[in-house]
């Protein structure tokens, strides 16, 4: 039983992300990890390992030793996260928040949401609610995980309009 948080390894900070879990921590599966790539963090509880960034090894094996995955929306981490069978809680990065270039994050988490594939969580204030959703919907295999083509091209989608 764990947490695995990860903000990915954008250069733009995603503090916001980071001090939502901190609100919760002690509501999550323990241990807490928290991968914090360059967000500047301030108070780091130490409840939490903290991690600044991962090799994709390390990264592939929190994904797959946790119970509970909470995460930007970037394209790797989610493929990853979704190919191990899991169902992600996701927090996209929003440009008017300055955590980002665009808002390209947001639509790929609204496709994935929509596919069934994720839980999307737009306001810090609900990550509890889509924590829980997310947990319900893991030990009850609500949602299909597989792979499908459709994933493929939302993936593929995501990382052209970043490019």
């Amino acid at each position: 039983m764990s947490t695995f948080v990860s903000v990915g390894n954008a250069t733009q900070s995603f503090v916001r992300l980071i001090d939502a879990v901190l609100e919760i921590c002690s509501q999550l599966p323990q241990p807490v990890t928290i991968q914090y790539g360059n967000s500047r963090v301030v108070n780091k509880n130490e409840d939490c390992n903290w991690k600044d960034f991962l090799s994709m090894n390390e990264f592939e094996e929190y994904i797959k030793n946790s119970e509970l995955l909470i995460m930007h929306a970037g394209a790797g981490s989610l493929i990853n996260a979704i190919k191990a069978g899991k169902v992600p809680v996701i927090v996209p990065r929003r440009k008017h928040l300055n955590e980002h270039i665009d808002d390209h994050q947001l639509e790929f988490a609204e496709a994935l949401a929509n596919e069934d594939k994720a839980v999307l969580v737009i306001h810090d204030s609900d990550l509890l609610n889509g924590v829980e959703q997310a947990k319900y919907e893991q030990n009850n295999n609500k949602l299909d995980m597989t792979v499908t083509p459709r994933l493929l091209d939302l993936v593929n989608n995501a990382i052209l309009e970043k490019g």
